[in-house]
């Protein structure tokens, strides 16, 4: 694949679900109460610093594209910031993911570009390496909104959000991985949370039930997903990595990352996981049905299964996903970025201040159902609070050790093929067409010819 081809050929589980979810209409509304008294109580807020060129208010037109979709937290934002800000005027243009993924490229080489964009944090690296993306330390001085930048992100942020020592984007909402399980059957079984891969195992063998009378567990099974977001999240808990520190090799077939997937692909070895590849359509029918009864994804997941799932309401529960020898997930999310060609940048960077008011960001949750990558905003009481559908457990609790070491996709050029070359060796393993040593290493040699050249 070239490497300003943006988005992939052909999106895993894990892509997908991201996609459904910011395509689903009204998964927020259903998933949070009061959003939208929240949002409009925040419109009077105290307005972000103006870069010194907007200091005398020149009148100023930006475009912003947007791919949330209708449970968006951007566009409820809009009338608060005309009113803060009545000489920008914004251009609001609701694109969905794919739209944005395929335009976005095109767009900024060709002088069209957008002052401000949504962008999958996944596509980040690719966008930074080929130099779409404005230098926001530049831009913002370090600052965001009074305060320094790094005072209001994690570490594992801050390295997401930069590319060669500059910020190139500002994580608007962030995405890692915890394990969801259902709560009803643990109790009623006596299967404890698992902590470690040996107990995630133990508990999935106690979990899965044959329905067809032939022994073969059919129901109440693990979801294993062909894609580089599990994967690498496995291989992040047993201490590997997928290239070396100097971004020059791949190392993801390294003996840590061989084990990684052979414990992956044991949920299918022994019957108690269930494949589930693209043609495998939306994850919540296998909810509905009780065939899935463990998965992994991140806080997102939380609002689709209130849209899609509320008979399963009080059922469910989540934990931080087991791991071997340390907790560890890929670290996704939606970045606010500027293109290095913006039209109005010192407008466009006032925008994404105002989007980053500690009050607006809880939007991202009780509008859209993702986790805030603001830490002021994602440790705040209106998302930190006992939710009725996960039995009156705090979720986002759960989230938050793992968000703070989560770790990104290398900045690479080739990243978009990299991350397919990576998924479908994993697949390839998962339906035992390869080994999973041989699968890894036929990748990462695909991957190393990519980097050499």
């Amino acid at each position: 694949m070239s490497a300003n081809r943006t988005g992939r050929s052909a999106p895993g589980a894990a892509d997908m679900n991201r996609r459904q979810f910011l395509l689903r209409s009204g998964t927020a509304a259903v998933a949070f109460s009061g959003a939208g008294g929240l949002l409009a109580a925040c419109s009077g807020g105290s307005p972000a610093p103006v870069s010194p060129s907007q200091q005398n208010r020149t009148p100023a037109t930006i475009t912003v594209w947007d791919y949330y979709g209708s449970s968006t937290p951007v566009k409820p934002a809009l009338a608060g910031f005309k009113q803060r800000y009545p000489w920008i005027t914004v251009n609001y243009q609701g694109l969905d993911w794919d739209t944005i993924s395929t335009k976005f490229t095109v767009a900024v080489s060709s002088g069209s570009a957008p002052d401000v964009a949504t962008l999958d944090m996944t596509w980040i690296p690719t966008y930074a390496s080929t130099g779409l993306l404005m230098d926001l330390s530049k831009l913002s001085g370090g600052m965001l909104n009074r305060r320094p930048v790094k005072d209001q992100y994690s570490s594992s942020q801050l390295n997401a959000m930069s590319y060669q020592g500059h910020f190139v984007t500002m994580l608007f909402d962030e995405d890692c991985y915890g394990l969801y399980y259902r709560r009803d059957l643990f109790e009623k079984k006596g299967i404890s949370v698992p902590r470690n891969w040996q107990e995630f195992r133990a508990a999935a063998k106690a979990l899965a039930v044959s329905t067809t009378g032939n022994g073969k567990p059919s129901k109440y099974l693990m979801e294993i997903d062909p894609d580089t977001f599990h994967y690498a999240s496995y291989l992040y808990q047993n201490g590997g990595a997928i290239l070396d520190p100097t971004n020059n090799k791949a190392v993801f077939n390294s003996p840590q990352g061989v084990q990684a997937l052979e414990m992956y692909k044991g949920f299918l070895d022994d019957g108690t996981g269930i494949y589930w590849g693209p043609g495998q359509g939306d994850r919540i029918a296998g909810l509905n049905s009780g065939t899935i009864a463990m998965f992994e994804d991140g806080p997102y997941y939380m609002g689709v299964m209130k849209s899609g799932a509320p008979k399963l309401s009080g059922k469910w529960g989540i934990a931080i996903a087991p791991y071997s020898e340390k907790p560890g997930s890929y670290l996704g999310g939606t970045g606010l970025s500027i293109p290095v060609n913006a039209p109005n940048a010192d407008a466009a960077w006032t925008f994404v201040q105002d989007l980053l008011q500690a009050k607006n960001s809880v939007g991202v949750a009780t509008y859209s159902g993702a986790a805030p990558g603001l830490q002021a905003a994602l440790h705040s009481p209106q998302i930190q609070k006992p939710d009725p559908y996960f039995g009156g457990q705090n979720p986002w609790k759960e989230w938050l050790p793992t968000l703070a070491i989560a770790t990104h996709y290398p900045y690479v050029q080739k990243w978009n093929a990299i991350d397919r070359a990576v998924a479908d060796g994993v697949s390839a393993a998962l339906l035992g067409k390869k080994t999973p040593q041989q699968a890894l290493d036929d990748a990462a040699a695909q991957v190393n010819s990519w980097l050499a050249g």
